[in-house]
């Protein structure tokens, strides 16, 4: 987690250092080029947030498809092609939506069939995908060891009042785009989150209470990338 870290924040700072380099050609202008305009646009934000996304390595396919929806809105302006946003907007953000639930669902099922969690029981781990909508899930395994939950566009509430964390581990793995998910967990839960977030967040609401055991805690690692969304964790 800590090499994952290391490398987004070297991603970060190599676009930053760019983007200011850039800036200075247009301040004394060496370049004809309109670069703020360039710079500054949304359009470019998705392929900056995409570059970043892919030094994760854990969310390439995100990552691709931000790059790729950022150039699909430029394309127009680059190849001055007459042809307004609104146009491609909708059928972009669909394909680039279609082509992230189904890597995500090969890649359960690749995990799956290759056996990544042996010994498991399907009700132990979670695969839960929302879409301009949610709902509530409630999980009710003694020895849960994590999964996948992706929420674009919508978000679901998950219950884990009846369920116990695995003793080898649990990891949960969250991709939000403009959604989020809410985690309903006992507060006697450590959670560990190394989720990179962009205009979004991660927050725990819960009241915790001060350690008066020795006892080692149940603990749940988040990872993963929230964009233009959240991820929420409170008590019952």
């Amino acid at each position: 987690m800590e090499n994952k870290s290391t490398d987004r924040k070297l991603i970060i700072g190599i676009i930053l250092m760019v983007m200011g380099g850039l800036l200075l050609f247009d301040t004394f202008e060496i370049t004809n080029l309109p670069i703020r305009y360039y710079i500054f646009s949304w359009k470019t934000l998705l392929i900056a947030i995409g570059v970043i996304i892919l030094a994760t390595k854990e969310k390439a396919t995100a990552g691709y498809v931000l790059i790729g929806l950022g150039i699909v809105f430029w394309l127009p302006s680059l190849v001055n092609y007459s042809i307004s946003l609104g146009q491609v907007f909708l059928p972009a953000i669909l394909i680039g939506v279609g082509v992230l639930i189904i890597t995500k669902r090969s890649n359960s099922h690749r995990n799956k069939t290759a056996s990544s969690f042996p010994g498991g029981n399907p009700s132990d781990y979670i695969d839960d995908v929302s879409v301009l909508g949610g709902g509530t899930k409630i999980i009710q395994s003694k020895n849960f060891k994590g999964g996948d939950i992706t929420a674009i566009f919508g978000g679901s509430e998950f219950s884990f009042k009846e369920a116990e964390l695995s003793p080898d581990g649990c990891t949960i793995d969250v991709f939000t785009m403009f959604g989020g998910s809410k985690l309903i967990i006992p507060d006697n839960w450590v959670v560990k989150s190394d989720m990179f977030s962009i205009f979004g967040g991660f927050n725990d609401k819960r009241t915790i209470k001060p350690d008066i055991d020795s006892e080692p805690k149940s603990i749940l690692y988040l990872k993963g990338a929230v964009i233009f969304g959240g991820m929420e964790i409170k008590s019952y």
